[in-house]
């Protein structure tokens, strides 16, 4: 699950305080799955790839399933390595023995050394002038691939959504950039709620518009002449009364 509207809310503010705060990548942000970054800012227009995340050396945009809001003590859960125990050395004999040993060691190998030569020189096979023995050497390993950065997706041009609306018998006009509010519902006339809508060139639209302002004049007759009818009863009670 990625960020919620609340969560681009708790983001938005954290960045106006100066704080950055940090996001864990989803399954969907791919090999990164896992590892936490910091959100740097939130880009315009608020939609695809907008929240840029930086983690280790990278600074690169996602969009809002890609990344999410630790839950609480998340990040103080991660697991530690465990100490390894130091390999334990043993310790040399002490004492004169030591001397002893080493010297009659050295003794006995000087004694076996012509026959140990000798035993080597029957068992090994000797080579032809001009060429040596060699043995086989194992074969470096390959090194491993360097990690390819995600390129950024280039992003699209400016959005402004104009919303025209027929409410309580009143035309208002709003403007939204992206998912940013620009301009609250602004009461205007009929009249120019035609003009906007026969600039679009939509029969469909301007039909419709035309119908709701053609009953809202009708609806304003009939209450006209209402008020002609009660005026006109009233002056006659004032010609009565002289």
């Amino acid at each position: 699950m990625g960020l919620s509207t609340s969560d681009l809310q708790v983001i938005e503010e954290s960045l106006a305080t100066g704080k950055n705060p940090k996001v864990v990548f989803t399954d969907a942000a791919g090999q990164i799955a896992g590892r936490i970054g910091k959100v740097m800012r939130l880009e315009e227009p608020a939609e695809g790839e907008f929240v840029t995340v930086r983690f280790g050396n990278d600074e690169l945009p996602f969009s809002v399933a890609d990344i999410r809001l630790p839950e609480r003590g998340e990040l103080s859960r991660a697991p530690r390595k465990a100490a390894e125990p130091e390999p334990a050395t043993a310790a040399p004999p002490k004492g004169a023995p030591l001397l002893e040993e080493r010297h009659n060691g050295v003794d006995n190998g000087t004694n076996k050394r012509g026959h140990m030569m000798s035993d080597m020189d029957s068992a090994v096979p000797h080579q032809p002038n001009g060429e040596a023995n060699t043995s086989p050497t194992a074969s470096p390993s390959p090194a491993p691939a360097p990690r390819k950065k995600t390129a950024p997706k280039p992003k699209g041009g400016p959005e402004l959504t104009v919303t025209l609306q027929f409410k309580d018998d009143e035309w208002t006009v709003a403007a939204a950039k992206g998912t940013k509010v620009v301009a609250r519902a602004v009461p205007i006339k009929s009249s120019h709620a035609v003009e906007m809508v026969r600039s679009l060139e939509s029969p469909a639209v301007a039909a419709l518009v035309e119908e709701i302002v053609e009953q809202a004049r009708a609806s304003a007759a009939e209450e006209a002449e209402r008020l002609r009818a009660q005026l006109a009863e009233l002056e006659a009670r004032l010609a009565e009364l002289g």
